[in-house]
């Protein structure tokens, strides 16, 4: 047996309330904010929504599994120098996951997953889920789709072509779009390549030291990567295998408990 709905919201009390001690539950964190002259702002909450309910149709074979509605303001202050950015402090990013993490413990949750899209969140969801954890009686999770997805990433060798990966409005993330809403995309808009030397092999930017230059955003024009690489086909191929990883990490969480 399994919820008549992936969407959390589509539940009534009843069913929530019924599901919940069984059901691993899936917060969406995303952003809104300037994704340069080709990419809507809010290029994150859809690529989160989007990753979520295809992944937890995936592992809802396996296990029973909800995806609340994304939460599509996330910590953006880095991207306040263009228009466009709806962004909260971290603090206030913090105080945001805590409360509906609780929430959801409230409502009999025991499984709770922050799948992250947005690279300000990083820090945010992790904690968000360490402090969970400490609080109540839960198992908590918390990652980037592409930290889950990395090795499959790096495996599927035309990932490099793309540029930065996950990066920022570059090739990866406009591959993404086009695969998703080609219509978003505005191709007459691509900018022009940077001048300066894009990585050849992806990096993921949870591993590692953090570094971080104060102006970098405004020297780059706030894209890290160039977006003309980007291609429709490699998106959809990078989709499917995201989606599969995230679908697979779901089920790993779900049987931690």
């Amino acid at each position: 047996m399994r919820p008549r709905s992936l969407r959390f919201h589509e539940l009534t009390r009843t069913e929530i309330g019924h599901w919940a001690p069984e059901t691993t539950v899936v917060l969406p964190v995303a952003a809104i904010e300037q994704h340069g002259p080709h990419l809507p702002v809010h290029v994150d909450s859809i690529i989160a929504e989007n990753i979520s309910i295809a992944a937890a149709s995936q592992a809802n074979q396996e296990i029973p599994i909800l995806v609340c509605p994304a939460i599509v303001y996330g910590a953006s202050h880095h991207h306040l120098i263009y228009p466009g950015a709806l962004s909260l402090s971290t603090e206030t990013l913090l105080r945001v996951l805590n409360d509906l993490t609780d929430s959801l413990v409230s409502s009999g949750f025991r499984r709770i997953y922050l799948l992250n899209s947005h690279g300000g969140n990083e820090e945010c969801v992790r904690l968000a889920a360490r402090e969970l954890a400490l609080r109540h009686p839960v198992i908590a999770g918390a990652a980037s789709y592409w930290t889950i997805a990395w090795e499959a990433i790096l495996r599927e060798g035309r990932a490099a072509s793309l540029g930065i990966v996950p990066g920022h409005a570059g090739g990866f993330e406009t591959s993404l779009m086009m695969a998703l809403h080609p219509e978003l995309v505005q191709t007459d808009q691509l900018p022009l390549p940077l001048q300066r030397s894009i990585p050849t092999v992806p990096k993921d930017p949870a591993a590692g030291p953090l570094v971080q230059r104060h102006g970098s955003w405004a020297a780059i024009d706030g894209y890290s990567d160039n977006a003309g690489q980007a291609n429709a086909e490699h998106g959809k191929l990078l989709i499917d295998l995201i989606n599969r990883a995230v679908a697979a990490e779901f089920v790993r969480f779900h049987q931690l408990l």
